[in-house]
């Protein structure tokens, strides 16, 4: 089941910033092979800005590498770039300087939004489509310095619904079927090189096969938004 109950009782476009707390920073569960076969079948899903030379790409793989050996020791990774460092995991990445950039992308499961056009882009700029963000966006040089100066990884859940398919158009559903995507989106620090990498951790689930419960919560959501909210989440 998707983690909705993280995401507060109504709508909100605050940060919501939360401890990592027990969480592991990079998370494997039981559909670890169908997340990496998508990732491998997929396409036009890596993109860099010039900014991200060679030995940027390097520090941020071996600092995924020793995350990963230090909560997985019975498992072993060694990667010797950015590249196939993406395809191991089941999150997709994105990597932000400190000159307030987006400046790499290894994403093969994006929520509605096209990786290619974002590359490159200001954290304002990005954010821009989202209504009810003026505010938050005034602040964006606070918010990458949180990115790249999180010593201890950090937390923020979003969620939001597509049709079409489940995970990535390579799963396609019947047209019409509802799909409710939620994403854990973990932040990590690399002050030393100017550098916060941006984890997104995405799970799915057809709306016809949440609980009541859920859809209680999820009808409350809709409730709380502006209609601009409603025609940008939604489509409604």
């Amino acid at each position: 089941m998707i983690d909705w109950k993280q995401y507060g009782p109504i709508y909100t476009v605050a940060p919501g910033i939360k401890k990592l707390g027990d969480l592991p920073i990079i998370e494997f569960d039981n559909q670890e092979e169908r997340y990496l076969n998508l990732k491998k079948k997929s396409s036009n899903n890596i993109y860099y800005d010039p900014l991200f030379k060679k030995s940027l790409n390097q520090k941020v793989a071996k600092k995924i590498e020793k995350i990963l050996n230090s909560e997985y020791p019975n498992k072993f990774f060694n990667f010797k770039d950015f590249n196939e460092m993406g395809f191991k995991i089941q999150e997709d990445v994105a990597i932000f300087h400190r000159s307030n950039k987006l400046i790499a992308l290894h994403v093969s499961f994006p929520s509605t939004w096209i990786p290619k056009e974002k590359i490159g882009m200001t954290f304002s700029a990005i954010h821009q489509p989202v209504p009810g963000m003026k505010k938050f966006l005034a602040n964006e040089k606070k918010y990458v310095d949180m990115m790249v100066n999180a010593d201890k990884p950090i937390i923020r859940y979003v969620w939001g619904e597509h049709f079409g398919y489940l995970l990535s158009p390579l799963e396609p559903v019947k047209e019409g079927i509802k799909i409710i995507h939620t994403e854990r989106q973990t932040f990590i620090g690399m002050p030393e090189d100017d550098l916060g990498i941006f984890l997104i951790r995405k799970k799915v689930i057809p709306f016809l096969d949440t609980n009541r419960e859920f859809q209680i919560w999820y009808a409350n959501q809709i409730k709380s938004m502006s209609e601009e909210q409603k025609q940008y989440k939604i489509g409604n």
